[in-house]
């Protein structure tokens, strides 16, 4: 990876990115085939710095492979075809005229054919947030394998007998497809041991039904050993412990966040022989995390 600093003038405007931006860290904050609303949403991100892969190529499999569907009667273009949404379904929104980075876990009331979306009212800190009616928002929903964005304006805020908006219809959506085996960004807390016993405590930053991106302070291995991860996962009300085989792809060193205060080594894992269970824990913690609009 060769990150090179981006300016803002090179940041595409509108359009499907086609290429990540890392923050300093090497953290995704727009995954490829995302939309930058405008540049006023960049501005405070410019101050730490803002880098992309210079060496990365699109592979076939990673190749942004967004589908834009416009020209089309509203009713035709919501819900997908196919699919049939259901009351209370998660949603994410992004309020495009404000921090445009951040992602608001909503859920989806209903819909009226060709007049309405209606969804619930964006939270922060467990307070309803101020909204205005014609201010443009950024709908996020994975049905199926598929993840389907619009933007759209309020039309009507209601706070009877909830708080919940009426959203226009979209005048386009566009779509694309999971990769066969996706990454969600995350932030669990695991444990990891070495076939000697040794055990560290270690930060999962991405995730994938396959493998795993960790912090740990100190090298656990070489390419090729395997390690034993554990950690705790949850999908809203459920909780599990999730123990797993996996094997090194890859470590090294990699510069520390606000929060880890020190140097610590990124280890590259791929799983093995995961338990059918398991592997659905998985796949559901990775879908519900990219739902909520974490892509890694």
């Amino acid at each position: 990876m060769n990150l090179q600093p981006l300016a803002i003038e090179d940041i595409p405007i509108g359009v499907p990115l086609p290429w990540r931006i890392f923050d300093p860290y090497g953290y995704t904050v727009f995954a490829r085939g995302e939309i930058v609303a405008d540049r006023k949403s960049l501005e405070h991100l410019l101050a730490e710095g803002l880098l992309r892969d210079v060496d990365a190529l699109p592979e076939a499999k990673e190749a942004p492979d967004w589908q834009e569907i416009k020209d089309l009667p509203p009713g035709k273009l919501f819900p997908p075809q196919g699919i049939k949404p259901q009351v209370w379904e998660r949603l994410q929104v992004r309020l495009l005229g404000r921090d445009a980075q951040v992602h608001y876990p909503v859920r989806l009331i209903g819909y009226i054919k060709d007049r309405s979306i209606l969804i619930t009212t964006p939270e922060a800190a467990g307070q309803h947030i101020d909204m205005v009616e014609d201010e443009m928002v950024e709908v996020r929903m994975l049905t199926g394998g598929n993840i389907y964005v619009f933007q759209t304006a309020i039309q009507r805020l209601c706070v009877s007998p909830v708080h919940y908006l009426h959203l226009e219809y979209p005048a386009r959506v566009r779509i694309q497809a999971l990769r066969r085996s996706p990454w969600a960004r995350v932030d669990l807390a695991a444990s990891v041991a070495d076939p000697r016993g040794r055990e560290e405590f270690a930060h999962i930053v991405n995730l994938s039904p396959d493998g795993a991106q960790l912090h740990v302070p100190v090298a656990m291995g070489a390419p090729g050993d395997i390690l034993r991860l554990t950690f705790r996962a949850g999908i809203d009300e459920m909780k599990t412990s999730l123990a797993l085989d996996a094997a090194i792809r890859h470590v090294r060193p990699v510069r520390p966040t606000a929060d880890e205060g020190r140097t610590v080594w990124e280890h590259g894992v791929a799983f093995a022989q995961v338990p059918a269970e398991t592997a659905l824990w998985l796949r559901c913690l990775v879908y519900q995390r990219i739902a909520e609009g974490h892509p890694a």
